[in-house]
């Protein structure tokens, strides 16, 4: 028969192991305004970076936006890149990318969240890593995508429940 110090040992590990599997920890976390269905979750510490690509619909030139992950859930604006001066556009280019076809923006701003309206026109897409999501894809033509760091439990992202 089990004694008490072994009972009280086990249910104390038993919680330690729930709190530890259940402890959320920092995600990026992309979901379609509309339906408010998360697209991809992927854990992200501070200092990670994702890139923010996109078709300019008037200039029709690429824009890429990159961002990192902050220790405070924020995002920030680490430089947002396109080919040349255009209407809506970053008028203050600060640099020239290493192959001179970029221009570069300031950077700096902190952001609580990034979104962006998706149409075909547009080609949007997000690159984290080696991860690539074709936004135009996976969100409706006319939804906006919301991309946003959020707390979810371990034991979730373990699991795979990260799209």
């Amino acid at each position: 028969m089990p004694t008490r110090n072994a009972i009280v040992a086990w249910a104390l590990a038993g919680a330690a192991l729930a709190l530890l599997l259940l402890h959320p920890v920092q995600t990026l976390e992309v979901r379609s305004r509309r339906s408010d269905k998360v697209i991809f979750r992927g854990k992200a510490a501070p200092g990670d970076v994702f890139t923010f690509t996109y078709i300019h619909s008037i200039e029709k030139v690429p824009v890429e936006g990159v961002f990192a992950v902050e220790a405070d859930g924020s995002l920030r604006v680490v430089e947002t890149r396109f080919p040349s001066y255009g209407a809506g556009l970053p008028f203050q280019a600060t640099d020239k990318s290493a192959d001179g076809k970029w221009m570069v923006a300031p950077s700096g701003q902190r952001l609580p969240e990034f979104s962006f309206y998706v149409s075909p026109i547009n080609r949007a897409s997000l690159r984290m890593g080696t991860k690539t999501l074709n936004l135009t894809t996976l969100i409706d033509s006319g939804d906006v995508v919301t991309v946003a760091v959020r707390r979810y439990p371990y034991l979730l992202m373990r699991l795979g429940d990260n799209y």
